[in-house]
């Protein structure tokens, strides 16, 4: 059998993601000193109200050794064979750790660890896609080239109303972060196409400014048309992405949108409010 694996960057709980024919391993973060595992000890809302609070924040991947006992456990028949789709490289450490997971095991030539070059939206559908085509009888040579093709077709931004969150994570100065709060900016950052970093896509003043830089992005990439799906990923501000949402739909009346909560690893370095668009097409 051919086991998915992915984390909680797909916003899936471990529990939705077995329902939906995969292993989803939490990311974490840790509040105050203390550790909690996404969806399975702390929601988006609860995490959403610690950084209110003003809780000291951070993140972090699955541990190697996790990784590898869930490996172990499903390499339980010579057939057995594990596909793990990954946040991208360079914006995480999973990709790494599901390396080196990998290969603690007694046959790692029968795990995949595939960079999805995304994460959140793109990163959830790559997933369901490899369920799909693995319930279709697909092996993983035939999975492989069309997560790949889906993973030229994704564009990923987000806005962050507390800029200070994006200074703890070192995104940007701090001196900036301050006279940006106090003039009460919107800066949009973009996922670079290879995925290892964000790069400063321009400053709004207000959200429809925001969703303008992001439809202008789109279509230079080529645009959105009846395969695509938008992702809008909201940090506990469903208003927003309400009127992101239907903002889009006047743009773009033919393609699908998804709205979801972020997870709370994602709620570390975009804060409540932040506001994430995503388009990947369906392949």
């Amino acid at each position: 059998m051919l086991h998915i694996v992915s984390d909680s960057s797909t916003l899936y709980s471990p529990e939705e993601a077995r329902r939906a024919g995969f292993h989803c391993v939490p990311l974490s973060v840790c509040i105050n000193g203390s550790t909690f595992r996404d969806y399975e000890q702390i929601t988006p809302k609860e995490m959403a109200d610690c950084c209110r609070r003003q809780a000291a924040v951070s993140s972090s991947q699955p541990a190697v050794g996790e990784k590898a006992d869930l490996y172990a456990r499903l390499l339980t028949d010579p057939g057995d064979e594990i596909l793990d789709i990954t946040i991208a490289d360079g914006l995480s450490g999973t990709f790494a750790t599901a390396c080196m997971a990998r290969d603690l095991t007694k046959d790692p030539a029968r795990i995949t660890v595939f960079n999805s070059r995304a994460l959140g939206g793109p990163q959830r559908l790559m997933v369901e896609t490899a369920v799909r085509l693995r319930d279709e009888g697909k092996t993983v040579s035939e999975i492989l080239p069309v997560l790949s093709a889906m993973a030229q077709t994704d564009v990923s931004m987000v806005a962050v109303p507390d800029l200070g969150f994006l200074a703890r994570g070192g995104r940007i100065p701090k001196g900036m972060a301050a006279a940006g709060s106090l003039l009460k900016l919107l800066p949009v950052v973009i996922r670079r196409r290879d995925g290892k970093a964000l790069d400063t896509l321009g400053v709004s003043r207000t959200w429809k400014g925001v969703f303008q830089k992001a439809r202008a992005a789109f279509e230079q990439e080529g645009g959105l048309d009846a395969s695509s799906i938008l992702y809008i990923l909201h940090g506990d501000c469903p208003g927003t992405a309400e009127k992101a949402r239907d903002w889009f739909r006047t743009q773009y009346p033919d393609i699908e949108i998804v709205v979801l909560d972020l997870c709370p690893m994602f709620m570390v370095h975009g804060g409540p409010g932040c506001l994430a668009l995503e388009t990947v097409k369906k392949l």
